[in-house]
């Protein structure tokens, strides 16, 4: 045997590198390479015990092994499978009955009490009262780091009794069976970092989320992230003493603004959080949450209300966004307004305008790389604001601005404004903005200028009046010379497939143009 398998990191290196399963699918992509690893597990000892170790920790996501087809490892005779269905024989077994079984399930780190496959052995009673009866708690699965279950799986009310106190993350769906809801509440572990819980439970379910938060305060837990669908605004509040948070992600935030006045009295910080998500029906429920909140250490914000009202002044809301400059950590922003009103339904509605003085806040986030803005009211931009903007986030790369203006007045943007983007966001990527353009800038730029912007590479339209598919093809080849491609929905969509064409066309033009200067020799640097 070659050396190499003397030493155990080795030879975990060389398992692992055979391990293929992908976990977002729970299959594996090769059964030959499934069969290999059971094959190793069947070789010496020095391989045998990491190759299990791979093999078995995805149980029972695997599509090969379930936690039924994990207690065959019991002795023939204290077991019987008739009909697909499992029993134990005996109404409690000896703990040396278990230790084959105990020897494989030591090594599982992730697992889940529903096994997805089609036509998997199902346990009867007797299976689970023998688990509870028969092993000390925690025995069964004692190394278990990862843990997906759900309220109508017949082991959810048992899962405490099963597995270890080293799980890391947890994921719980909250279904119809609302008795069950209780064995939540006590999920309070010591080293869980990660809570998601997705629940159809209505009002239980949203108490159960606030009772486990609140759980989690008082042992001060050590948990980094909460992933729920149904959070209270003063549940919001309280989570904020979870000192570790970094990551909180809730997808609807029910409940009134009203808290108590020891709740509202002090000030709420969340000294950890990287992370933000809230997607609410209520813009004004945004505007309250981040009014009462401060994050020093905040990257990423994202916001999202579906319910826009037609009295609702988002510059409040803005302007309490704006004031997170302070930290100089906001990397990332998301402020989509009316979500749920598609694009048509648009001018169904007259929403408050959003002026250029609403947006003045924003500037001041310096460190931004990824802005989106979604507003279905008015919003006239020009070309001075955008290059305010171009200006004010010299590390954006991605720009993404959706609101209702009229394409053709004289103070919208026009071509001007891409020239601003390329002169002073060279990292620029995508590019989501509307622009008048049949204006084309009749200078043209220096040659130093032109070749300045190598990143952009998609530009996405949606009202864009168009003058010349050839002139402005040749513009934004001018700018953008790695520019790829142009995405429109707008009316002249039928142009704008022409400038597509045109660049295309002058890309395969400049592509042959290096390749001649590079076999004569000549520089490479060449746009």
């Amino acid at each position: 045997m070659h050396k190499c398998w003397n030493v155990p990191e080795l030879t975990r290196l060389i398992v692992e590198s055979i391990d293929d399963h992908d976990p977002d699918t729970n299959h594996w992509q090769s059964q030959l390479q499934h069969i290999t690893l059971a094959r190793l597990a069947l070789t010496c000892q020095k391989i045998s015990g990491t190759s299990l170790d791979v093999l078995h920790r995805w149980l029972p996501q695997s599509l090969y092994y379930g936690y039924v087809n994990l207690l065959k490892a019991l002795p023939a005779q204290k077991y019987r499978l008739y009909d697909n269905i499992l029993t134990i024989i005996e109404p409690e077994l000896a703990l040396e009955d278990w230790d084959r079984v105990l020897s494989y399930s030591r090594r599982i780190k992730t697992f889940s009490d529903v096994d997805y496959r089609e036509g998997c052995p199902v346990p009867d009673m007797s299976v689970l009262k023998s688990m509870t009866r028969s092993l000390p708690a925690g025995a069964l699965l004692p190394h278990v780091r990862y843990l997906f279950c759900s309220s109508s799986s017949p082991l959810f009310s048992l899962l405490l009794s099963l597995i270890g106190t080293r799980v890391s993350s947890i994921m719980i769906e909250l279904t119809s069976c609302s008795w069950r809801f209780s064995a939540v509440q006590e999920l309070a572990l010591p080293c869980l970092t990660s809570v998601t819980i997705v629940s159809d439970g209505g009002v239980e379910g949203e108490t159960v989320v606030t009772k486990l938060i609140s759980d989690f305060v008082r042992c001060e837990s050590l948990l980094r992230k909460i992933d729920v669908d149904r959070l209270t605004f003063s549940t919001l509040l309280h989570s904020s003493n979870l000192k570790h948070l970094e990551h909180l992600d809730t997808q609807v935030i029910t409940g009134g603004l009203v808290c108590s006045r020891e709740d509202m009295s002090v000030e709420r910080q969340f000294p950890a959080l990287l992370t933000l998500s809230l997607h609410t029906p209520s813009p004004s429920l945004l505007a309250k949450v981040v009014e009462t909140t401060t994050f020093p250490l905040l990257e990423q914000m994202w916001l999202y209300a579906s319910n826009l009202s037609l009295t609702f002044d988002p510059t409040a809301l803005l302007s309490s966004i704006g004031a997170h400059s302070s930290s100089d950590h906001l990397t990332s922003l998301i402020i989509a307004l009316g979500c749920n009103l598609s694009v048509l339904n648009w001018g169904e509605h007259r929403f408050r305008t959003l002026s250029a003085l609403a947006l003045k806040p924003l500037l001041e986030l310096s460190n931004l790389s990824w802005m989106k803005l979604y507003y279905p009211g008015l919003c006239p931009l020009d070309d001075a604001f955008v290059e305010s903007m171009a200006r004010a986030w010299p590390g954006i790369q991605k720009l993404h601005i959706e609101c209702q203006y009229d394409i053709t007045a004289t103070t919208s943007p026009t071509m001007q404004s891409l020239v601003s983007l390329s002169q002073h966001c060279p990292l620029l990527v995508y590019l989501r903005l509307d622009v008048d353009a049949t204006k084309i800038p009749s200078a043209r730029l220096p040659a130093q200028r032109r070749a300045l912007h190598r990143q952009l590479s998609l530009w996405e339209v949606r009202l864009a009046p168009i003058e010349s598919a050839h002139k402005i093809a040749t513009f934004l080849y001018a700018i953008f010379p790695r520019l790829q491609m142009i995405w429109s929905s707008s009316p002249c969509r039928k142009e704008w497939d022409e400038v597509n064409r045109l660049i295309s066309a002058f890309a395969e033009i400049r592509a042959d143009e290096r390749h001649l200067i590079v076999h004569n020799g000549l520089p490479k640097d060449v746009d």
